[in-house]
């Protein structure tokens, strides 16, 4: 008796996705892990040239009254390399004021192309509907000013998945559950929370991208109503953020997915100490 081998079919498996360039709470590239301290430098270099001239980027600064702050700082969102060198940059300029006193700030930002080719500097600037979502869909270099340069294209719909770190106040139980301060509803360490992001104030998980911006409007009374926070104590948190994003004026952000990370400290209302 003859026996006939079989052919036994294995399915490939699916290829992995590329990794995502890897960003700070601003969006802008950690250079340090993607370029050589040389290259770090060269992308200040090109950013020097790009705000002393016209047109050109507005520079960065900090301003500091009794009554307000302003900054304007400048986040790398994708470096152009030719060769190893740096030929191209995608800048965002993000602009922040708020008054000392009360509780009342602002931020905007705007989005800019700078290319070098024989020691010229060219600025462009980009719209900014878009362009914050297409870096979420970069995963190497030269990717995002490819697009604008006409050389590939990012899609804008359906941006691969991006975690953000940011910011949450909530407050401590006595049995040391963390709980919000509105509706006293549990957020558990690591554990995802989804609700829809919503204009106006409709929706969403709110915190704060700058830990800073966090802390001082709690302690003066901006995130919480003394209603809300009376009697309770409050912690700030490390979480990680997903999904839709809206941003408001006051620095504060809507986020349709969240989840603690960490607790970092106690919080104290100013007027309350």
């Amino acid at each position: 008796m003859v026996s006939r081998s079989s052919t036994v079919k294995v399915a490939k498996a699916p290829k992995a996705p590329l990794p995502l360039l890897q960003r700070d709470e601003y969006g802008a590239l950690l250079l340090h892990v993607h370029l050589q301290p040389t290259q770090v430098a060269d992308v200040r270099t090109l950013l020097q040239k790009a705000t002393a001239q016209e047109p050109g980027i507005p520079g960065a600064y900090i301003s500091r009254s009794k009554s307000e702050f302003e900054c304007l700082n400048h986040d790398v969102y994708d470096v152009l390399l030719v060769r190893g060198k740096v030929r191209g940059l995608v800048v965002q300029a993000r602009w922040f004021w708020k008054h000392l006193r009360k509780t009342r700030s602002r931020m905007r930002k705007s989005y800019f192309l700078v290319t070098a080719v024989r020691n010229k500097v060219t600025v462009r600037e980009l719209e900014n509907a878009t362009c914050a979502k297409r870096a979420k869909n970069t995963t190497k270099l030269g990717q995002l000013a490819g697009h604008y340069l006409g050389t590939t294209i990012v899609r804008c719909p359906a941006p691969l998945s991006t975690i953000w770190t940011a910011f949450k106040v909530l407050a401590k139980t006595a049995d040391g559950r963390l709980v919000s301060a509105f509706d006293g509803s549990e957020y558990k360490l690591g554990i995802w929370r989804s609700e829809a992001a919503r204009a106006d104030h409709g929706g969403g998980y709110y915190c704060y991208p700058d830990k800073t911006v966090a802390l001082e409007a709690t302690e003066r009374g901006a995130t919480f109503h003394e209603s809300v926070s009376d009697g309770k104590s409050l912690v700030l948190c490390e979480v990680e953020i997903a999904g839709r994003q809206v941003e408001y004026d006051s620095g504060k952000v809507a986020a349709s997915r969240l989840r603690v990370i960490q607790e970092l400290q106690s919080v104290v209302l100013t007027a309350c100490e």
